[in-house]
């Protein structure tokens, strides 16, 4: 996938805004030590880049540990590194390996996969811990929708797109669907990718024409959502499956 620097930029400035500033503002003066779980190779790793060039403090984690939910635990609580970012999945092991009582994070991010409705409750019910839910491929630049876990929405939900980019719901026809009814998710705006490098008609299947932008691009997810009446958008399953 061919990421421009452009939408390096603008999810470096989302974080800025949507991640970082949220939760500066839920722990004042504190100097955030993000302890990354993903390898470098895995374009999530970049977010814990983005958070050492906005200042904070950068913990890179080796294969071992980060494949061990028990260490990654007993990590947190002997360095004092206070942000994750991980998948549900390793959240969910993270949780039963007493994260959120041996060393309660100051901030917390998923993604990468959906989130199952008891980890939400848990995590939407962490009083120490800013949570955030993360979407997007990585033709929109890692991240394109996302949401706090505030208790406020007691379903998962992939929330709302980034500050400038669009997500549409469409049928088959690249109609809009109404409120509640699923459709498949199109990204668009600053995030999206120049296609796959040597692979022009794989990227022309999946960059297409926005019906709804003249001159722009969007990206098909293959992925099934709904926009609920709240405007948060519920990730639903794959359209391939």
């Amino acid at each position: 996938v061919v990421v421009r620097h452009g939408g390096l930029a603008h999810l470096l400035a989302f974080h800025r805004a949507g991640t970082l500033a949220p939760a500066q503002q839920a722990h004042p003066g504190r100097r955030f030590a993000f302890a990354a779980t993903a390898s470098l190779s895995f374009d999530t790793s970049l977010e814990a880049v983005l958070w050492m060039v906005a200042g904070q403090e950068l913990h890179l984690l080796d294969d071992d540990l980060r494949r061990d939910a028990a260490g990654i635990v007993g990590y947190l609580a002997r360095t004092g590194a206070d942000t994750l970012d991980v998948t549900p999945a390793l959240a969910e092991r993270l949780v039963e390996e007493g994260l959120l009582t041996v060393a309660p994070p100051a901030v917390l991010m998923i993604g990468g996969e959906a989130c199952g409705q008891q980890l939400w409750t848990t995590l939407s019910a962490a009083p120490d811990t800013v949570v955030f839910n993360l979407y997007g491929p990585t033709e929109c630049t890692v991240d394109a929708l996302h949401h706090r876990l505030d208790g406020a929405v007691a379903r998962p939900v992939i929330g709302r797109p980034l500050p400038n980019l669009r997500a549409h719901l469409l049928d088959a026809r690249l109609r809009p669907v109404p409120v509640g009814v699923p459709g498949e998710l199109y990204l668009s705006g600053p995030g999206l990718a120049r296609g796959y490098l040597g692979r022009p008609a794989l990227s022309a299947e999946r960059f297409v024409a926005d019906p709804y932008d003249t001159g722009a691009r969007m990206y098909r997810t293959g992925d099934i959502a709904r926009r609920r009446s709240d405007g948060t958008v519920e990730y639903l399953g794959r359209t391939d499956h």
